[in-house]
């Protein structure tokens, strides 16, 4: 084999060496750009409330049904359009005329809070009497905003308004304590 061959055969061996290169790398980008993907979906919070009712009476629950823990960052009550903030000035606008107390109301804090996957709370509820049912009635009047995120620190806000799971983040006016 004369020279000019052998250079042919190298350049043809190197411009493969480099393809092959090439292929494996982005090859590698692809595999670790599903495993992103598959880690995220396996930590994916998705928060949501439901209203529960029976014989004993009426609860607003939050629950986590994702795959993964829900760590809440804010949490925002409106009554009418203005934010509340706290839960005994929210059973105040929705009964200005209440009486009951918190020897009937049951109530879990929100705020700083993580939810498990599956793990369901009470945010406030009430047993059935006259002063509840007015509560009951002005239940369309309250919107409630969380926003939370997930261990890899993706963020998400729930608006119960129209029960709406925005990929963003989400800051309260005024944080609602329990």
């Amino acid at each position: 084999m004369s020279n000019s061959s052998t250079e042919r055969f190298q350049s043809i061996g190197t411009a493969l060496a480099i393809i092959i290169s090439l292929a494996a790398m982005f090859i590698s980008i692809y595999e670790a750009s599903i495993m992103k993907s598959q880690q995220t979906s396996m930590v994916w919070p998705y928060l949501d409330l439901s209203q529960q009712y029976n014989s004993d009476g009426f609860a607003i629950e939050i629950s986590n049904k994702g795959t993964g823990p829900a760590i809440i960052t804010s949490v925002q009550v409106d009554y009418n359009g203005l934010p509340v903030e706290s839960i005994d000035i929210l059973m105040d606008s929705l009964n200005p005329n209440r009486t009951f107390g918190y020897d009937i109301l049951k109530n879990s804090s929100l705020g700083n809070q993580v939810f498990m996957s599956g793990e369901k709370r009470i945010v406030f509820g009430l047993p059935y009497n006259d002063e509840t049912r007015i509560v009951q009635n002005n239940l369309g009047k309250i919107r409630i905003r969380i926003g939370y995120k997930s261990v890899l620190e993706e963020h998400w806000y729930f608006d119960s308004e129209d029960g709406s799971h925005a990929k963003e983040k989400f800051e309260a006016i005024k944080e609602f304590k329990n």
